[in-house]
């Protein structure tokens, strides 16, 4: 039987779940809570089946799992169905989009954010298609008063025709007045031209911002 939450667990729980795989370093900066009670919150969590943990070489990840998620009462549905540790690409990347949303949340004091997961669960729920078939969300959008932007954290270089299809939607979506901004956050120079180049094909502005200049060379990924 899963105990009660204090406080400061519960909000533990949350944003891993809004999240669906974190650090000890990002619950950190994403709760104000202090690195021990961070700890010994997920240690609880663990204990009672809310999340699991993998280990790379330099550090511990917390995964959201089903009954975690449903516990929170908002997304319920876990990071992976088998609960098994990503592969490293997709481990890469969840980190870098978890800093990228650290660091605007840093920046940008009033803004709000949604999470992929976040927003699968309402495109869900608006037009019931099934969540599994989904495949052109953003990796988080960034809210303030004046804007919407959905941001992409773009790590390798796909087709053309892949990231014109994305464009093409995105054109769409701003349109629709849905976001009014699209940003490419990058590192290798050679995605970037590639985006800007398919973005100029298909009529779209788009903004770019280099991960390694935001972030500094992160530790946590």
């Amino acid at each position: 039987m899963i105990i009660g939450l204090t406080e400061k667990r519960q909000r533990v729980l949350e944003i891993i779940d809004r999240l669906g795989i974190a650090n000890i370093e990002q619950i950190v900066s994403l709760t104000g809570s202090k690195k021990t009670t961070a700890y010994y919150a997920v240690k609880e969590l663990k204990k009672n089946g809310l999340v699991t943990e993998f280990k790379n070489i330099r550090q511990a990840v917390f995964l959201i799992t089903k009954a975690g998620s449903e516990f929170v009462g908002e997304l319920n549905f876990g990071f992976s169905r088998d609960n098994k540790a990503p592969n490293f690409a997709i481990f890469r990347h969840s980190m870098l989009v978890n800093e990228s949303m650290i660091f605007y949340k840093e920046h940008l004091k009033e803004a709000s954010f949604e999470t992929e997961r976040e927003l699968l669960v309402n495109v869900v729920s608006d037009i019931g298609q099934d969540r599994r078939e989904l495949k052109n969300l953003p990796d988080f959008v960034i809210e303030t008063e004046e804007t919407r932007q959905a941001v992409e954290v773009e790590l390798t270089r796909k087709t053309p025709a892949r990231i014109k299809k994305k464009l093409l939607n995105y054109k769409k979506l701003i349109e629709a007045g849905q976001y009014t901004h699209i940003v490419y956050l990058y590192q290798s120079l050679n995605v970037r031209r590639l985006v800007a180049k398919c973005a100029a094909e298909v009529g779209i502005e788009v903004t770019f911002g280099n991960l390694d200049e935001m972030l500094g060379g992160s530790e946590n990924v």
